[in-house]
């Protein structure tokens, strides 16, 4: 860089700082301001709220303040609500994992003992659709008993 080109570049930096002061200041002030704005109408409130004979329940700033604390309470349930869905769908798929683990070391058990598939009860058909039908439905295996010795059983990779 040229001696000429970073001292604009220089200038440049400068006066983007002095821009940046300058909006801080006017933010600072305007949030000032706000503050003001809302301390006073809350007097202004509470004022009127006592020249009308009103009760405090009837005043806007109480009213306002409630509603900030409803809307926090209501944020934090929703965001604990996210959290125990994401917990709950969790839970489900380790349990669909799990079971259809079990479905299949149960399916090679039969295999290899040469025993018919029995067919799931109502209750246990019921759970079944309820997990998402992660367990095949074994009424419609049946397993052969001429050869036992000839099927091989298999591993799950896990």
């Amino acid at each position: 860089m040229t001696d000429q080109s970073q001292t604009s570049y220089q200038i440049k930096l400068f006066n983007m700082e002095t821009t940046v002061e300058k909006l801080e200041a006017m933010f600072q002030k305007s949030e000032a301001d706000l503050d003001y704005i809302e301390r006073r109408l809350k007097l202004d409130f509470i004022n009127s709220t006592a020249e009308n004979g009103s009760s405090a329940e009837e005043n806007p700033a109480v009213m306002l303040e409630n509603l900030k604390a409803v809307k926090a309470k209501y944020s934090l349930l929703c965001s604990e609500v996210k959290e125990i869905t994401n917990a709950q769908k969790e839970s489900m798929d380790s349990i669909r994992t799990s079971l259809s683990g079990i479905m299949e070391v149960i399916k090679q058990c039969q295999q290899t003992s040469d025993l018919e598939v029995s067919s799931l009860t109502e209750l246990e058909q019921e759970a079944a659709a309820l997990l998402g039908a992660a367990v095949s439905s074994p009424e419609t295996e049946v397993l052969s008993t001429e050869a036992p010795q000839a099927q091989q059983p298999q591993t799950s990779k896990r």
